[in-house]
């Protein structure tokens, strides 16, 4: 009995078995790599794959799997899809058919040089040095030949995560024509160290974020605020931008930006009888030791009311400083972008100087509606004025001239100030013509606001300057400043 028993029960485990190894999906099998997958893999994409993309490239079961994922690969890479051009795609082979142009020697292509390599993955270097020195070693008494050297040199490169100087040193040991990488050097280390190039974090990466970005332009905000820190121009969306400084609170100065935007470079959309834009616009600011200090984003929709431009208005608040000062525009109907990177310096109004305000030319006066900041209670600054400023004028057009003097003293006995504001016209330099000092009413404020027009009459076109002098009749101190306009045709 007790056999039987014991057979059973191995009769039982057997038909499990058999019972879980026909529940199993069946194991495809995969197809080995073929010749072009292999060499694809080697000798096209190896300084840009990244190691995941490798990996799950290999595992694929089939070459119509590798198909898709190499059509894939180049796409998610596009900067631009709305273009037939994959950019990313042509500069790439671009520098590999320059760098075989360039270093091949001795049956090795120049891809496969440590000076091609290091070139398809920064591009050409900015400066490049060439040297055939006897190399003496002060623990010989013999010079021994250290063969061509080449130092390449790098500064400013768009991917953040390089340092911003680097120097590499290459050496033709055995003259053959293939030189070496003997080592490079980090400025923000200051030391000389041996380089891997595989270690490069490939430059193209900010074209990366980009694609990725445009792709879901409203979940994209991390990657765009990649881009915009890369010191990349992209521009997509042309644009003119200026900035202005104003007074603002007891630590802050009133930095309004104004932007001038080209309906023609972006997309509508059709609402109706009238064209709608929508824009998403990214900022950010960073201190000179690049510590970000300011980061805002914000969106507009507007539709078309006849204007061939769009002027947007962003206000910025920054402590007196230099920064870096980094924005991006995006188009969210189809996804295209336009940047801007600017080292601005913010000055100190808080004190107890004579100061001045940027000053404001326009065509149109700045009337007398005041809008004040939220941030501050002293900006005096329109934000209609703000957008019509401008330095080009036609001949018999109104120049309009808008400031804010700060600082005034005021008299002892009777606690009001007294200023007076001079003007003169230059044309290269040479005076023109000069206008009376301008009385001001005599008011307790410490800061003005001062505006006033003049008719262009008898201005032949060109380059002109507006020269402002305010003379502060309590302190006897003044100051003065030079405004460039034209005149156009």
């Amino acid at each position: 009995m007790r056999f039987l028993f014991y057979l059973i029960l191995l009769f039982s485990i057997f038909c499990q078995v058999l019972a879980q190894e026909s529940t199993r999906p069946e194991i495809k099998k995969r197809e080995p790599l073929s010749g072009a997958s292999r060499q694809w893999l080697e000798e096209v994409v190896p300084y840009i794959i990244t190691p995941k993309e490798r990996e799950f490239f290999i595992n694929l079961p089939n070459e119509e799997e590798r198909r898709k994922f190499i059509e894939l690969f180049w796409r998610k890479r596009d900067p631009n899809p709305q273009t037939p051009e994959n950019e990313f795609k042509i500069e790439y082979f671009k520098r590999i058919a320059a760098a075989n142009k360039l270093f091949g020697t001795g049956g090795i292509a120049g891809w496969r040089t440590d000076r091609g390599k290091i070139y398809i993955l920064l591009g050409p270097p900015k400066e490049i040095q060439r040297d055939m020195k006897l190399q003496s070693p002060a623990t010989t008494l013999v010079s021994v030949f250290q063969g061509p050297k080449e130092t390449w040199q790098y500064w400013g490169p768009p991917n953040p995560k390089l340092p911003y100087n680097m120097e590499f040193v290459f050496v033709d040991k055995f003259s053959t024509g293939n030189y070496a990488l003997e080592n490079s050097f980090r400025a923000d280390t200051g030391q000389n160290q041996p380089f891997d190039p595989a270690s490069i974090t490939y430059q193209f990466d900010y074209l990366e974020f980009m694609a990725e970005a445009q792709k879901n332009p409203f979940e994209g905000f991390d990657k765009l605020k990649d881009i915009i820190t890369t010191q990349v121009s992209y521009n997509l969306i042309p644009f003119k931008y200026n900035y202005f400084s104003f007074k603002g609170s007891e630590t802050k100065t009133y930095i309004p930006l104004v932007l001038e935007i080209p309906l023609s470079s972006l997309s509508p959309q059709k609402i109706g009888l009238k064209n709608h834009y929508s824009l998403s616009l990214i900022l950010d600011v960073s201190n000179s030791l690049g510590q970000v200090t300011l980061e805002k984003s914000k969106d507009f929709d507007f539709q078309e009311e006849g204007d061939k431009i769009v002027r947007i208005l962003s206000p910025l608040y920054l402590e007196p400083a230099d920064y870096s000062l980094h924005l991006l525009i995006l188009d969210n109907v189809t996804g295209k972008v336009g940047t801007i990177h600017q080292r601005i310096s913010v000055p100190k109004y808080n004190t107890e100087e004579l100061a001045l305000s940027d000053i404001i030319l326009s065509r149109t006066a700045a009337g007398e509606e005041i809008t004040i900041p939220t941030e501050t209670k002293n900006a005096l600054i329109t934000e209609t004025l703000m957008t019509q400023a401008t330095r080009e004028f036609r001949t018999a057009e109104e120049l309009n001239v808008y400031m804010e003097v700060y600082n005034l003293f005021l008299n002892p006995e009777t606690g009001l100030n007294k200023f007076k504001v001079e003007y003169s016209f230059l044309s290269q330099e040479k005076l023109l013509t000069s206008v009376p000092s301008e009385e001001t009413s005599p008011t307790s404020q410490k800061d003005c606001r001062v505006q006033t027009s003049f008719r262009l009459k008898n201005f032949r076109p060109g380059p002109y300057a507006l020269r402002i002098k305010i003379n502060d009749e309590i302190s006897r101190k003044s100051l003065t400043r030079d405004v460039p306009f034209a005149i156009l045709e």
